[in-house]
């Protein structure tokens, strides 16, 4: 076996490779989208050859791997690679293709490495082999009946904006302080400190911004948006996050009607499905959105080099 850069002869037998597997995912779990457009994957994967890298073994490609160098002041300065960026006949070749990319990543300072694989013992456990761990979900629920729960008596739920920026950067600094905290220990996950950031979602026209109140203290929040295309997801999908409810109103019901709500706005709207993500280790967001209903699809792998 031999890892090499992606050639143009190889361009259609990834692009072949990647259709399988999607598809494969696609009918493993239905909330998946099957359609995969090979002719703009090949299109996007010339633009990317030097980035590319496959595995070759008696003259056949038997994996590739690419992976997006992205910096963000969340995640850091990393390679992302997406479901439709890795392909391998064993768990050996993907160990090989990594160790050459994952070396070309290094050199170029991106020491964050993160990975959406279908969310399956058998597919994630060659990438824990790698070093990798669970990070995120992606969950996906279909919109195809109306939800019911009200809020309780005393709350007031209204649709809010840019004028909401302080109670918004309020809210965040409650979702950070649930995931600094145990077992999450996301400590260094701060969303309060980009204000700049929330005042240009909230002024975003696509964004709807719900809030809850009491005796007109906001007391709950929740986003939504169209979700950009990307592969996996289905047309007509929204996204929904920054949930988060002050502590000493959960365990009211609050959040459920509160989402219940934004849901039944998006099915008004032409929605079809929803996706939202969740840290593995919030048990408590996890069982929340378990419970309503989303169901897992991809998850995000990561690994930090020089972290042990």
């Amino acid at each position: 076996m031999r890892v090499r850069r992606l050639e143009s002869s190889d361009i259609e037998k990834v692009a072949a490779r990647v259709a399988q597997r999607l598809g494969d995912d696609a009918r493993r779990n239905p909330l998946l989208n099957p359609i995969f457009d090979g002719a703009h994957f090949a299109g996007a994967l010339r633009h990317a050859m030097g980035q590319t890298w496959v595995a070759e073994e008696a003259g056949s490609v038997v994996g590739h791997l690419y992976g997006a160098r992205l910096e963000s002041p969340e995640y850091g300065r990393g390679a992302w690679i997406g479901p439709d960026g890795v392909s391998f006949d064993d768990p050996e070749v993907l160990a090989e293709l990594y160790s050459v990319a994952g070396a070309a990543w290094i050199d170029d300072g991106a020491l964050e490495h993160y990975a959406w694989v279908f969310d399956d013992p058998d597919d994630v456990a060659p990438w824990y082999e790698l070093g990798f761990a669970r990070m995120h979900v992606r969950g996906v629920l279909a919109l195809d009946e109306p939800r019911r729960h009200e809020l309780s008596e005393g709350y007031v739920l209204r649709r809010g904006g840019p004028a909401d920026l302080a109670l918004a950067t309020e809210l965040d600094g409650v979702l950070d302080e649930a995931q600094q905290r145990g077992p999450s220990f996301a400590l260094f996950v701060d969303h309060a400190s980009r204000p700049d950031e929330l005042r240009e979602t909230l002024e975003d026209d696509e964004v709807r911004y719900y809030v809850v109140e009491q005796q007109d203290r906001g007391v709950a929040q929740c986003l939504t948006f169209p979700l950009e295309a990307r592969r996996g997801s289905f047309d007509h999908t929204l996204h929904l996050s920054a949930v988060a409810v002050r502590p000493e109103h959960q365990g009211r019901g609050v959040a459920t009607a509160l989402v219940d709500h934004a849901l039944n706005d998006a099915m008004a709207a032409g929605f079809r499905y929803v996706e939202t993500n969740w840290r593995v280790t919030n048990h408590r967001a996890a069982n929340f959105w378990r419970d309503y209903g989303f169901r897992p699809t991809y998850v995000r792998l990561h690994r930090a080099i020089g972290s042990g």
